[in-house]
This record gives structure tokens, sequence and C-alpha cells, in this order.
């Protein structure tokens, strides 16, 4: 009788934040089923306890995290806190970000702080946590942060974002260089157009729908799955020689336009 490979992820711990819904809880389902104990991490208390029922319910397994990551002390003590509970931390995914939306010469400070703070902070904060954790257990470990394509191609009214997300991809960068050689790989997926709960109608009916679908070459926009995808393949052994990379899961957004 032919044994059913051991799920690639059989054994480890996931933090993921901004796991309620959309993408992020596509990701935590997706290292869910390569066998991965998942910690969701997100503000949004009642999505939260939707999304672990989603994934069969709090468990050893499954775990809920209601924490603000706007509140950096907050989003600080997140890594010591998972693996307290489930035991160790081998993967992370900064996935939690907001995004306002102002004009430059009239954005306001406090929504330019916020944004930075739980765009890139928090990320940080994150990441040098649980890289502590991961050096601490002698087992390495893998980060992955969710950029944007806004980190290469700037969206009008969106700065703040624009700037935390260019900012996550040199973070990401710089942990990978320094903790390569310590067995922690760190890598970012970025993005492009991704229909998610809160813009799916936006997305549908919108003026700009059309100007979406052409600027893409696969002439369609994004899942949550087809991000999650891409997470879920860095966390894994087969990504073992990728690090400090950034991949595009964009349908060819920022490949080139066909005008």
């Amino acid at each position: 009788m032919t044994m059913a490979p051991h799920p690639a992820l059989e054994g480890t711990v996931a933090l993921v934040t901004g796991a309620a819904q959309g993408i992020g809880l596509s990701i935590a389902a997706g290292l869910r089923a390569q066998g991965a104990r998942v910690a969701l991490i997100d503000i949004q208390d009642e999505l939260l306890a939707d999304a672990v029922a989603s994934l069969g319910g709090e468990s050893q397994d499954v775990r809920p995290y209601a924490v603000d990551l706007g509140d950096l002390k907050q989003a600080a003590g997140v890594p010591d806190r998972v693996a307290a509970d489930f035991g160790s931390l081998d993967i992370v995914v900064n996935n939690a970000g907001r995004r306002g939306v102002h004009s430059f010469e009239d954005y306001p400070l406090d929504d330019w702080q916020r944004t930075l703070d739980l765009n890139l902070t928090a990320p940080f904060l994150i990441a040098q946590g649980a890289v502590r954790a991961m050096l601490s257990s002698g087992r390495g470990g893998s980060i992955v942060n969710v950029t944007s394509v806004a980190a290469d191609l700037a969206f009008k009214n969106r700065s703040a974002y624009n700037a935390s997300k260019a900012g996550l991809v040199m973070l990401t960068k710089s942990i990978a260089v320094e903790l390569g050689g310590r067995g922690i790989r760190c890598n970012g997926v970025a993005p492009g157009i991704v229909e998610t709960p809160i813009n799916a109608e936006y997305l549908r009916t919108g003026p700009e729908s059309a100007a979406i679908i052409a600027g893409t070459p696969t002439g369609s926009w994004g899942q949550p799955e087809d991000v999650a995808a891409a997470v879920v393949f860095l966390c894994t052994p087969a990504a073992r020689f990728i690090n400090g990379t950034i991949i595009n899961a964009d349908g060819g957004w920022t490949a080139g336009k066909g005008y």
C-alpha cells in the first residue's frame, strides 16, 4: 500500500496577521492544509471567531488572538505569546495592513503615522520577536511579508500606503541578508488587484473596473487564494534556497502595459 506523503509543513507553527478574512484567512487555511498549526491574529473579534470556525474551530492547532497591531506594544508581544502557547514559532506571515486615501497636500499626520505603524513598524517588531524565538529554538524559520505592487508603482492619493509597502520590501531584504546564514529566510509576496470582501463590490461595479482588467495581462483581478499559494510555497522546504525575494502575484500588472 502506498502511503500518502506528509504535508510539507507538518510539525510547524505559523503566525498570520490580518487573518480574519480575505487574503489573510486564505493564507491561514493554506498553511493549515499543509500541516502547520496556526495562530490567527486580527483586531476584528467577530470575524476572527468566524475564521477560526472555518478552520475547524479553536483547538491545540488553531488559536485566535485579538490584537490591535497599531498598538506597537501589543504588536511586539505577539511572537512571545504564540511561541509560549504553541511551544515554538517557525513561520510568520505579516499580512495585516491599512490604506488611507488622502491627497498628498492634505494627508493627515495621524493617518500617515497609523499607516506606517501598522504596515511597517508592526511587521518589524513581529519579525524581530519571531527571529529571537526561531534562533532560540535552533529550528530556523521563514518570514513572509505581504507587500504590494504599490511598492514599485505608486497609487494616487495613497502616499503613506505606497511608502510603507516600499519600506516593507527593504525590511524584507534586510532580514534576509542578516539572518539567511542563521537558518531564517525572509521573502515577500506583492499582490496586485485582488478581490476581497472589502473591495468586491467596487471591483465589479466601479468606474475603474475596465481599466483594471485592461491593465492586467491575465485579463482578470486576483483572488485571495492566488496570493496565499505564493505565500505558502515560500514557507515550505521547496523554497529553501529562496531568500530576499519578492514574488509579484499580480497577473502581470507590473510586467508591462499593452498600450
